[in-house]
């Protein structure tokens, strides 16, 4: 589940601090090799994290940033642990980061904003803490300073080797590059366009005045008809490539845009056909050595962040490390079985833990039911038809079309129902045993009995971590929103999630006086509060239930 979750702005943080506690360490991509000094740091990651959840939540508010925080720590980590990559690779070859730069740099952007209260308090509303944000600034001078760098030592080549560059590309910098001055004349309908064109074709109108008073571009019409210098992309192709086909001073057209139709005077171009053309344009070159810059870059990186992994340093992301690992459902099944005794008996574990464990289960507890269900089914055709097991594939498909036969066939229905059974079992069991193997009816039982546990296990962990979170976070409304999915007949778990539910809705109207947008929801709460089993709740939930009875009852009949 490597790198699934997508990261904004991720920015790489300072080896130098000596405050905040470290969370991974760089490896080897085998990880035989640790490189203690290049490691990451809690407060630069936490301070990414927010800048991270803030691009979120702005392209998706509904992001579930309680659930994901664990894997999103670690996706970020992935990616922050690749600069410390380059870093490696700068100090390899002789070029060391200026430290006291860094920290200037760091300390002027806090105190840039850290300064002012009330931006002060803006920026602590997203990161939470000073050291959060303060770790984020780091962050940004840090990689700047790796880039910056980078692109330097990258820089190092000859004239000979950028023209090679651009020759070798050159089809693809003349499309970037080849220009056109142009002023054009837009109308409605092609006709117009012709008696337009005629009449500057004779003299009876400049072209300037007759985009002037006719153009129904409004923007160029006021200037004359004048677009100015434009590339491909810029404007409508087929107009692009005409002009750059014609000579500066024609007049073409009527040609089809987008815009109508087009009467376009060619004022100049700019077509490069050599390398040298194009790098004796200074503004042009310093683009082309920047591509150049780009492209060594680009494929020097992969090969070698390729020799290079992380490890989790910090305990409250090892469930979550694991998990972004696993590569296939029996990779994430092992996962789970790990920390599951853990989850069960430990009472002392961090936050994130249980949130892993949580999003483990989810994952896995569907094709666990489904694989117990299918063992279920595959020992009731081994205790029923235990001939069945030894047959052959050949054998199956021969008994399968025999009792296909007598069923269609024959006129007794005692036989008609027996053979379709039969019909049925063999064909479960050659799905079955496609599926997971041939197994004698010992194994099957075995397998089935695993599963069967696994299944209650994974159910008794999945509501100890929620109720575990719960402990901690007891507003969280997706927290028991969770908890009331798993125990949804628990009426303790059911009016704590309702009672959760009506303190949000209270909260919106008590801000808006709304009572209108709200009123269904109340009634379902009512509703709902209404049919718990009363018995079964312990006194004080009892009480609240029937203060709430009371406040909503208040609410809907004013």
């Amino acid at each position: 589940m490597k790198k699934l979750l997508v990261v904004f702005g991720i920015l790489v943080v300072l080896s130098v601090s000596i405050f905040s506690e470290s969370v991974a360490y760089l490896t080897s991509q085998d990880g035989e090799q640790i490189h203690e000094s290049y490691f990451l740091e809690l407060d630069q990651l936490m301070g990414e994290y927010h800048n991270t959840l803030l691009n979120m939540l702005s392209q998706n508010p509904q992001y579930d940033q309680y659930f994901n925080k664990p894997l999103d720590l670690i996706s970020i980590t992935d990616v922050l642990m690749e600069y410390k990559a380059m870093e490696k690779f700068l100090n390899d070859n002789g070029i060391t980061l200026d430290a006291t730069k860094i920290s200037q740099e760091t300390d002027q952007m806090y105190s840039q904003y850290m300064g002012n209260e009330s931006t002060k308090q803006i920026f602590l509303m997203f990161f939470e803490k000073e050291e959060y944000f303060r770790g984020f600034v780091s962050s940004l001078v840090y990689r700047n300073e790796v880039i910056n760098e980078l692109r330097n030592y990258f820089s190092n080549f000859s004239e000979v080797e950028l023209s090679t560059y651009v020759s070798d590309n050159l089809e693809n910098f003349k499309n970037e590059f080849d220009t056109v001055k142009i002023s054009r004349i837009v109308t409605v309908d092609e006709s117009t366009a012709n008696n337009l064109k005629s009449e500057i074709l004779q003299n009876n109108i400049s072209f300037t005045d007759a985009a002037s008073k006719n153009s129904v571009d409004a923007q160029t019409a006021s200037v004359g008809g004048l677009v100015g210098w434009v590339k491909r992309g810029d404007i409508s192709e087929n107009i692009f490539e005409a002009s750059l086909s014609s000579t500066p001073g024609e007049i073409i057209g009527p040609l089809s845009s987008p815009l109508g139709y087009e009467i376009v005077r060619v004022e100049d171009k700019k077509i490069y056909e050599t390398a040298d053309e194009l790098l004796a344009d200074e503004d042009i070159k310093s683009q082309l050595t920047a591509s150049y810059v780009d492209y060594q870059i680009n494929n020097w990186y992969g090969p070698y962040i390729s020799n290079y992994d992380f490890v989790i340093s910090y305990e409250p992301l090892d469930i979550a490390y694991d998990i972004y690992y696993a590569q296939s459902f029996e990779d994430l099944a092992n996962v789970e079985k790990k920390y599951r005794e853990a989850i069960l008996n430990d009472n002392e574990l961090p936050e994130e833990w249980y949130v892993s464990y949580i999003f483990t289960v989810e994952n896995l507890l569907p094709m666990k039911i489904s694989q117990k269900n299918d063992f279920e089914s595959y020992l009731n055709i081994a205790q029923s038809y235990p001939e069945f097991l030894g047959y052959s594939n050949d054998e199956i498909n021969n008994q399968i079309e025999y009792y296909t036969q007598i069923k269609d066939t024959t006129e007794s229905t005692d036989l008609r129902n027996e053979a379709s059974q039969k019909e049925f079992a063999l064909r479960e069991i050659a799905y079955l045993q496609g599926t997971y193997g041939v197994f004698t009816e010992p194994e099957i039982q075995s397998k089935y009995n695993e599963l069967t546990n696994d299944v209650e296990q994974m159910n008794v962990a999945l509501e100890n971590s929620l109720v575990a979170l719960r402990e901690v976070n007891p507003d969280s409304i997706e927290i028991i929103g969770r908890l009331y999915q798993v125990k949804p007949d628990d009426p303790n778990v059911a009016f704590d999630y309702y009672a959760t539910v009506y303190s949000y809705i209270l909260e919106y109207y008590n801000s808006t006086g709304d009572i209108e947008s709200v009123r269904q929801d109340l009634e379902t709460i009512k509703g709902t509060l209404d049919s718990l089993n009363t018995e079964s709740l312990d006194e004080e939930r009892s009480n609240q239930r029937q203060q709430i009875l009371e406040n909503i009852d208040l609410l809907l009949n004013q």
